[in-house]
């Protein structure tokens, strides 16, 4: 029985209810209506007296539902505007509103109910002008079904235009949208083309240093020259690993390859091997609580460490260096200190790489400080606050 009962308010609330907005427009239509049809009756005939009152507002009282059922008022007020003229009463306003309700109606339509609007509406203005003509029947039978018809074919006009105007708009979105993918689809590949032209320049070149540095190496009776050759080895088969691991996430989905896991803290002593292999005395140490760290952190340290180190190779002319590598409770600290030429000797041109190193830092929140140290030489200090990296 409950079931039955929520069912059927169910069935209620979903019928078209009209809200006051729709009587205030089926009042306004009324009045106006009224107000034409009086103006417009032959004073010599029938009054306008209450009976045409009432029909006239019983024809306009359908429009309360004109948000649902467009066609359907549209109908039936063509039909008792037709009757009432039919019968002789001053009701020609309502015969007006009625045949502008057609055209409108037939807009909002489709194509099979545009028809049956036309027929109904031609029907209804052909016998209310044959009931009002006093002479030429057929003649009158004749106008009036064209009169009637021909706020029909205003309507339908409207619809095609307005559905040939709406598939301009969508035609126009999908072709933008076309576009965009194709603009996409030509980045993309620009940057694979521009990945594979690098990775087989650079690789080919890494790759024959590589082997003719190997080659020279086990050729040489010289301890030195071999230690050299193979020092030269070792760097570019580390470069050439790092190039394909940075370039292999801009290949295809069938080219994927097979990356190595990013560097980390735990391998900066071929880093610093590299640099005593250049004559450079490298130290490493660490202080506070050594434990893992995100990959964001770790890879920035270690580009860090990598760049101050080459540039200590090249610019400074150095003995020796220093890295720290100090585990705060909130942060991760780097220096790297060296003994070579300060800002005074040239060392502070190279501003590229410390900017790049200052631009890798800041991405993880944290901030760099470069410059002469206090002793001499030239010192780096990265600062990386945990908290923000892990979130």
């Amino acid at each position: 029985m409950l079931l039955a009962t929520t069912a059927e308010t169910t069935r209620v609330d979903r019928r078209p209810r009209p809200d006051p907005g729709d009587v205030v427009r089926a009042g306004v239509a009324a009045l106006l209506s009224g107000g034409v049809s009086w103006a417009l009756h032959d004073r010599s005939g029938r009054g306008f007296d209450r009976v045409t009152v009432a029909v006239i507002v019983l024809t306009c009282a359908p429009i309360v539902l004109w948000r649902f059922a467009p066609a359907v008022v549209a109908a039936l007020v063509m039909a008792s505007a037709a009757a009432g003229v039919s019968c002789g009463l001053p009701v020609s306003g309502a015969l007006m509103l009625a045949l502008v309700l057609v055209g409108l109606a037939a807009a909002r339509a489709r194509a099979r109910q545009t028809a049956t609007l036309a027929l109904l509406s031609g029907v209804g203005v052909a016998v209310a002008a044959v009931a009002t003509a006093d002479s030429k029947p057929a003649l009158a039978l004749l106008g009036g079904f064209a009169v009637g018809t021909l706020p029909v074919a205003f309507g339908e006009r409207l619809r095609v235009e307005r559905a040939r105007a709406q598939a301009a708009t969508e035609l126009a979105t999908r072709v933008e949208e076309l576009r965009d993918r194709d603009v996409r689809r030509a980045v993309v590949e620009e940057r694979l083309r521009i990945a594979r032209d690098v990775h087989d320049i650079t690789g080919h070149h890494l790759s024959a240093i590589s082997l003719q540095a190997a080659g020279a190496a086990r050729g040489t009776a010289d301890p030195v020259g071999r230690a050299a050759l193979e020092a030269i080895h070792r760097v570019a088969s580390d470069a050439l690993g790092q190039t394909r691991r940075v370039l292999g996430i801009l290949r295809a989905d069938d080219e994927a390859p097979a990356l190595a896991p990013p560097p980390r803290l735990a391998h900066l002593e071929p880093l610093l091997a590299t640099a005593r292999s250049a004559g450079v005395a490298a130290g490493l140490e660490t202080s506070g609580d050594a434990r893992e760290l995100p990959d964001t952190v770790e890879m920035c340290a270690y580009r860090v460490v990598q760049e101050s180190l080459t540039n200590v190779v090249r610019h400074a002319h150095a003995r020796s260096v220093r890295v720290v590598v100090a585990y705060e409770p909130a942060a991760l600290r780097i220096v790297i200190e060296d003994d070579g030429i300060g800002a005074g000797g040239g060392r502070g041109r190279d501003e590229s790489g410390i900017q790049g190193m200052r631009e890798r830092v800041a991405l993880v929140g944290g901030a760099l400080a470069a410059g002469p140290g206090a002793g001499g030489g030239w010192t780096v200090t990265a600062t990386i606050p945990l908290q923000k990296a892990d979130r």
